[in-house]
């Protein structure tokens, strides 16, 4: 479903001040696949694009009246070819950019940032050829490659980072606790397996023994009740790192046969936060769990509004990024700064560009509520 903006709205220059002299000069680069219709506009054929933009610039409008102007320069991308393309207004056809000569002529406009595309390969392909004046944000994706690129910045948190800090906290655990353990739930399939390939890297990090690491199956064909049953009742720490909502379900019906006391569940937002799953069964043993969205989010009415009064609806995952990363960008000390969805602490690859770590850690118990949980520093 295609949604209709003008060409001279969603891909041109755009000046969000009435002066952009001696200000900063952005753009933004995202698969809008603009195409025109009868009319001559500009119809956006890409849901998810148009709803980043749309946050994007309701957070730089909101700037507007500031004594940072800042005029903003709109492409389209074409995933399939990997080009860059200008619908320039006022010119009959666009243009068709490669990389390199796009990166060449934001270093003839002195552009700071170059946000996007959304794919992390494609990121990188502009970054390659960024001037040192420009950085190239990839915005959302967890699989960019940012060594030996100085100029890329990857805003989203790496992927599998959620599991590596869970192995750290579950390390320090253990080491405090040495009479407990830990138990890794296996669903037998290839993301399972690099879920708990990042938890074990995190947790040999902290210096903690991986061996004693017990893996079970927790595949639908496992007896997981009969394990569960014969258990010995050694406070376990029960790790499922992956957000497939009926593995949850049936691993949580097996652990309701042991003592609450001597349970802990620890998996990642997407679990606890399913709106499928038993409440009694989840919420009766304590739950720890790590996200990369910030927990607040949800409580920013006034940023809602204002994103639904530009896009026309609220509560969209894309318009919120869009809102963050714009927010991020404005930040006068991005150091580790704190957006209205995300956290942002940035890490950075030897000879390489930077990368998010942010990350954060709750634990809810029965008795006392949800609570932030510190993350332990490495030894």
């Amino acid at each position: 479903m295609g949604v209709k903006y003008l060409l001279t709205i969603a891909c041109t220059a755009a000046s969000l001040l009435a002066s952009a002299q001696g200000g900063a000069r952005w753009a933004v680069v995202l698969p809008f696949g603009v195409e025109t219709d009868s009319s001559g506009s500009g119809i956006t054929k890409n849901a998810m694009a148009t709803e980043f933009y749309a946050g994007f610039r309701a957070a730089l409008d909101s700037f507007a009246g500031t004594e940072w102007p800042i005029t903003l320069d709109v492409y389209d991308f074409d995933e399939a070819t990997g080009q860059v393309v200008d619908h320039a207004f006022g010119s009959a056809l666009p243009r068709t950019l490669s990389p390199l000569a796009f990166m060449n002529e934001q270093a003839r406009l002195d552009v700071r940032y170059v946000v996007g595309p959304f794919r992390g390969s494609d990121s990188e392909s502009l970054a390659k050829h960024a001037a040192a004046t420009t950085y190239v944000v990839n915005p959302v994706s967890r699989e960019v490659r940012t060594e030996g690129l100085p100029q890329l910045i990857a805003a989203a948190p790496v992927r599998f980072l959620e599991a590596e800090v869970l192995g750290r906290l579950a390390a320090h655990d253990a080491l405090s606790r040495p009479k407990s353990r830990t138990v890794i739930f296996d669903l037998g399939d290839k993301a399972s397996m690099l879920q708990r390939q990042a938890f074990v890297r995190g947790y040999h990090a902290m210096g903690a023994d991986t061996t004693k690491i017990q893996t079970w199956d927790g595949r639908p064909t496992s007896n997981l009740a009969a394990r569960v049953g014969g258990d010995d009742l050694v406070p376990t720490r029960f790790v499922l790192l992956d957000d497939k909502v009926l593995s949850a379900a049936r691993i949580l019906q097996g652990l309701r046969q042991r003592p609450a006391s001597q349970t802990e569940f620890w998996t990642v937002s997407s679990t606890v936060n399913s709106p499928s799953l038993d409440a009694f069964l989840l919420l009766r043993q304590p739950i720890i769990w790590a996200q990369t969205d910030r927990l607040e989010f949800a409580q920013y009415e006034d940023v809602d509004a204002h994103i639904a009064s530009v896009l026309g609806t609220s509560r969209s995952r894309w318009a919120w990024l869009g809102y963050d990363i714009a927010l991020m960008l404005l930040e006068s000390s991005p150091e580790h700064t704190k957006g209205p969805r995300r956290s942002y602490d940035w890490g950075q690859t030897t000879g390489g560009g930077q990368f998010n770590q942010a990350i954060e850690l709750y634990r809810f118990d029965p008795s006392r509520g949800v609570n932030p949980v510190a993350l332990p520093a490495l030894p």
